[in-house]
């Protein structure tokens, strides 16, 4: 679950994007000369597309928020990222109503709320623009255009804004990963369950432990707290709490 769309200059009108990007269906470069009279409006089943999604990348800033109703696990050891887990049972999101309508109270990663935009660092720092083609919310003489006047209007800007934004914390989370792994911190873990006397594996994944969290020394605590890592940190792992929680919308158990 990564997403691997390159920048590429000088891109033309509608030129797709280089690479994949999860969930992106139809990824191309934001261009007035092929986009100029297409626009953004909410699909009457906004979050249709993630209805299979078992679960979606995390940036350690939303950890505080996701933490409280999902679980938090990590995608692997070297180059992993958060992740917020939404079910054990392949194919299904549960958070996902049959009319596509994330279930009320519950937090949306960013990851979603920013689709169909996408931002990627090109060279000289310059960002290109993804948008998913694909995207039901995507028309022609939509009420919030992409371009006005020739130039990109408020509208996508603030949605290009947030994208650049979730890059920046990116990067952030990348050192954050590196920080963790670099200090022992991450083991392998399961959940499971006794189910009629008989033991139930619903879940492999990759966790800080929090035995090695405590063996740490003073200093390494202090480093820590000094990057405000710590939070994030006790986060993830009070997100494990919502297993129980997960496991108890499996049907039929």
């Amino acid at each position: 679950m990564t997403d691997s769309v390159k920048s590429k200059e000088g891109a033309s009108a509608g030129t797709p994007a280089e690479g994949s990007m999860f969930l992106y269906q139809k990824p191309e470069y934001l261009d007035r000369a092929a986009h100029e009279k297409l626009g953004w409006s909410m699909p009457k089943a906004p979050y249709a597309f993630a209805a299979k999604i078992i679960s979606i990348p995390l940036v350690i800033s939303e950890i505080p928020s996701a933490q409280k109703f999902y679980p938090i696990v990590f995608s692997g050891f070297d180059n992993g990222q958060p992740l917020a887990v939404f079910s054990t049972e392949q194919g299904k999101n549960p958070f996902v109503s049959d009319d596509g309508i994330w279930e009320s109270g519950y937090y949306i990663p960013a990851y979603l709320r920013r689709y169909p935009f996408a931002t990627v660092q090109g060279e000289s720092d310059k960002v290109a623009v993804v948008i998913d083609r694909a995207s039901d919310g995507i028309l022609e003489n939509s009420d919030l255009p992409f371009f006005e006047d020739g130039s990109i209007s408020k509208a996508a800007q603030s949605m290009v804004d947030f994208s650049v934004q979730y890059e920046r914390d990116r990067k952030t989370t990348q050192d954050f990963m590196q920080t963790v792994l670099e200090l022992g911190l991450l083991s392998e873990q399961r959940v499971g369950q006794s189910i009629n006397g008989e033991n139930k594996n619903f879940a492999n994944y990759i966790s800080i432990n929090g035995d090695k969290l405590d063996a740490l020394s003073s200093d390494q605590l202090t480093s820590l707290h000094e990057k405000r890592y710590l939070g994030y940190i006790y986060g993830q792992l009070f997100s494990q709490e919502n297993w129980t929680k997960l496991i108890a919308r499996i049907p039929a158990l």
